[in-house]
């Protein structure tokens, strides 16, 4: 089985302006860092998840956003920093091969599986850059003794713990997901026992109570109303049955894969791109985003990455446009919205935890919906022996930025797909295995227009498809001048390309109000009650208040009122909305409170106007001066 696109290792990228600016904050304050990552590894060299925590998640979730960003950047002086820090990981292994944060009487409970998971996918997604062999064959050799060790303790067999039995929490959802690297680690070796032990997982199907792989070939449930909802988990879960379906070819696997993709962005996707009203599970946020009643924790960056690194493999896996559009909606606003630009740190931290080691994280772990802040509390907090801490999607966050380049272009067989545009650069080769470079010049997303010159070496016959998105319903295409048919989803251009060909592509870049979905009440399964039932029915009714909300969707990017504009969110406005649904916003040059990506004035029907931004630029203060809202209180 091959996948129907497939990203080449010799596609090189190099962006202009805010994306670049992304990798380069990443780097300067998080990855960049030796002592952060000696901190990390440090875990493992004491008893550091005595109380059932997850510090031993940190190091494999850094390295493998890490390990994304070298392969942008090649910066050679992260390159050196990674390949130290694997050096000091190996080195922390017991005489058995076992590396842990966990102490040996009480593994293989909590979070240890989940953390150890963690290690094997850091030291996999290194392999990817490793330019030293024989460190190679010791990252491989450590891997091989780090799953011998489990697997002498977890599965089927006397004296062995079923892997749901492995953790007090989520019915083996997060152990579970050791599946992924288990996978991986047979496609390096070929060794049949850990084929054997990725099988016997997926027979599991991850939870105590229910297979969920079962449920998602099935496809009569969404994922909220499983019995386990836990949203970042069970992508994780599924991104494993990825990788077990490109071994075994099982048609079933891929079916359940895509009815799983599907079911999200059906049901769980909300306007910024996120799963997740009530702290970080499925419940139907689909219908329940504009809800005042949600929780303040919800709209987790954790689940944000994690599902853009899902729908690019789904993507993969079926070359279908929709999970590069739905890539783009999460990377243009939960995602960018995350990134702590302004270095703040939690308001309520200091005050809470006075003898903790302060600096900022570089990712914010909560999004708001309707009128609210961000930094809303620092998700999978925990403090550390030296009292410094950090958080479990502060590092996840540099693999979001990582996995842009590998969407922007693929190839197929028969030539390129665009999928991404922004302002920069991509090499890449042809069919025929000639050099080709994409120059695209585009001001994008603040402007729809995006011009890409063709550069090869050769003349050469193949296609290149260009992703059409759904919200752009009056596109244009030009090649050397002359307008091209457009379609939905894909268009194709197969032709003799030749060196200065230009291709312009005029997406319609105008506002469209959206509405919350009606829904009345309803049953989730997402209320948890600790130590007594793991989780119950949650009857949830609609907020009365939530249909007198809108939101307003300008090309990939979600616009959002900020109280620096001039105005308070709290306050309800009545926005203009043609009969065609659209909202006859303009580009506005006025100065603001704070750097954005887009700025616009939107009519009201008093025949005023309401600054509003990107949703990603606004909010970065963090406390009430910078209150904001995606989902706008209307009269």
């Amino acid at each position: 089985m091959t996948e129907q696109f497939w990203n080449a290792t010799d596609i090189h990228t190099k962006y202009n302006g805010f994306i670049d600016d992304t990798f380069q904050f990443v780097y300067d304050s998080q990855l960049g860092r030796p002592d952060l990552w000696a901190r990390f590894v440090q875990q493992f060299r004491e008893d550091a998840d005595y109380e059932g925590g997850w510090r031993g998640e940190y190091w494999g979730k850094m390295m493998r956003g890490a390990s994304f960003v070298y392969q942008y950047s090649q910066n050679e002086d992260l390159y050196n920093i990674l390949k130290q820090t694997v050096m000091d990981m190996m080195a922390t292994a017991d005489d058995s091969g076992r590396i842990s944060s966990y102490a040996v009487h009480h593994e293989f409970e909590a979070w240890d599986l989940w953390c150890r998971k963690y290690v094997l996918l850091g030291m996999e997604y290194f392999l990817e850059i490793c330019k030293d062999e024989q460190l190679r064959k010791d990252i491989i050799h450590s891997m091989c003794r780090q799953v011998d060790y489990i697997i002498s303790h977890i599965g089927e067999g006397e004296g062995k713990k079923e892997i749901t039995a492995a953790t007090r929490h989520w019915r083996g959802l997060n152990s579970s997901s050791v599946l992924e690297p288990i996978v991986r680690l047979y496609q390096l070796t070929g060794e049949k026992r850990y084929f054997d032990f990725a099988e016997y997982i997926v027979k599991t199907g991850c939870t105590d109570v229910e297979n969920i792989f079962n449920l998602a070939y099935e496809n009569k449930l969404h994922p909220y109303q499983y019995p386990v909802t836990k949203a970042y988990e069970m992508i994780s879960c599924f991104e494993g049955l990825v990788e077990f379906y490109k071994v075994t070819k099982e048609e079933k696997h891929k079916r359940a894969i895509i009815n799983f993709a599907d079911k999200i962005l059906e049901t769980d996707f909300t306007v910024i791109g996120c799963s997740g009203c009530s702290q970080e599970l499925f419940d139907h946020s689909t219908v329940r985003q504009a809800n005042t009643t949600n929780d303040t924790i919800m709209q987790e960056t954790c689940v944000t990455v994690t599902l853009m690194k899902f729908l690019y493999r789904v993507h993969l896996l079926t070359g279908h446009p929709k999970y590069a559009d739905a890539f783009e909606i999460s990377f243009y606003n939960a995602y960018l919205g995350s990134v702590n630009t302004k270095g703040v740190i939690e308001p309520s931290l200091q005050e809470e935890c006075p003898d903790w080691d302060f600096e900022p994280l570089p990712f914010d772990s909560y999004s708001p919906l309707t009128a609210g802040t961000r930094g809303n509390g620092i998700g999978g907090l925990k403090r550390m022996s030296d009292k410094h801490y950090y958080g479990c999607c502060a590092c996840i966050g540099s693999a979001g930025i990582g996995l842009v380049p590998k969407m922007h272009l693929l190839n197929t067989a028969e030539g390129l797909v665009i999928n991404l545009y922004a302002d920069g650069t991509v090499s890449a080769l042809t069919p025929n295995n000639n050099p080709i470079t994409l120059d695209f010049v585009t001001q994008y997303p603040k402007l729809g227009e995006i011009k890409i010159g063709v550069h090869v070496e050769e003349s050469e016959k193949f296609e290149i498809l260009l992703r059409n998105p759904y919200w752009s319903k009056q596109t244009k295409l030009y090649v050397n001048g002359h307008e091209e048919a457009v379609c939905g989803g894909y268009i194709k251009l197969n032709r003799l390309w030749q060196k200065g060909d230009v291709i312009e592509l005029i997406l319609d870049m105008r506002t469209e109000a959206i509405y919350p979905i009606p829904y009345g009440s309803q049953i989730l399964m997402n209320k948890v009650i600790w130590k007594k039932h793991y989780i119950v029915p949650n009857y949830d009714e609609e907020d009365p208040i939530a249909h007198k909300h809108i939101a307003l969707r300008r090309g990939p990017v979600m616009l959002a009122q900020e109280n620096r504009l001039g105005y308070d969110v709290d306050d309800a406005v009545d926005i203009q909305v043609g009969d065609d649904g659209y909202v006859d916003v303009l580009l506005t040059e006025k100065a603001i409170a704070y750097d954005c990506l887009v700025k616009t004035e939107v009519p009201l029907a008093n025949e005023g106007t309401m600054t509003v931004t990107d949703y990603a630029s606004a909010g970065k203060l963090w406390n009430e001066d910078s209150k904001m809202a995606v989902w706008m209180l209307i009269q």
